[in-house]
């Protein structure tokens, strides 16, 4: 337990301060791999129960135990609910109306936020091809050389122009409610 400590207070969860990893210094001490890995759960799901071990009024055996309980409890049916409906209640409550399982309602929210991504990454690459030309062509007289004749799909309308702007307004206005540059 005390090497276990010892690599998780340098920050280096396999590393001790000195650098040595958890398997090297439990070899130079003779204890067992197996015995810090146990030490190592409890660090993480029975940190009350460490300085009980250190000491010897508790055994390691025995704290693993209670930590192995506290990492089931941790995945179980009702911490994932409580998990879901921070994340995304509408889905918490199809579970609960008994219209979606758990595990159901977890591959939704999984397939919303990659769906969510795909459509950043999708809007960002847009923009970034859409709006650097534009501000550029600004100044350039390059609006006053346009001729619907040389158009390559269809002529650009005033209508076109008008939605131009009401979406350039709406990017000003997200880009000043997010703080962008």
């Amino acid at each position: 337990m005390i090497t276990a400590k010892a690599c998780f207070l340098s920050g280096q969860s396999e590393r001790p301060p000195s650098g040595q990893s958890s398997r090297f210094l439990s070899g130079q001490l003779g204890v067992s791999r197996g015995i810090v890995s146990k030490a190592n759960v409890v660090l993480q799901h029975a940190p009350d129960l460490v300085d009980p071990v250190i000491s010897g009024a508790s055994g390691l055996n025995e704290a693993y135990a209670v930590a192995q309980e506290n990492k089931a409890k941790a995945n179980s049916a009702e911490v994932q609910l409580a998990r879901l409906r921070e994340e995304d209640p509408e889905l918490a409550d199809r579970v609960v109306e008994g219209e979606l399982t758990l595990a159901g309602a977890w591959a939704e929210r999984t397939e919303r936020v990659e769906e969510d991504k795909r459509q950043r990454r999708v809007a960002t690459r847009l923009l970034d091809e859409l709006v650097p030309p534009l501000a550029q062509a600004r100044g350039t007289r390059t609006f006053s050389r346009y001729d619907p004749a040389y158009a390559s799909g269809e002529p650009i309308t005033r209508e076109t122009i008008a939605h131009a702007m009401t979406a350039l307004a709406e990017m000003d206005q997200v880009w000043q409610e997010r703080d962008l540059p």
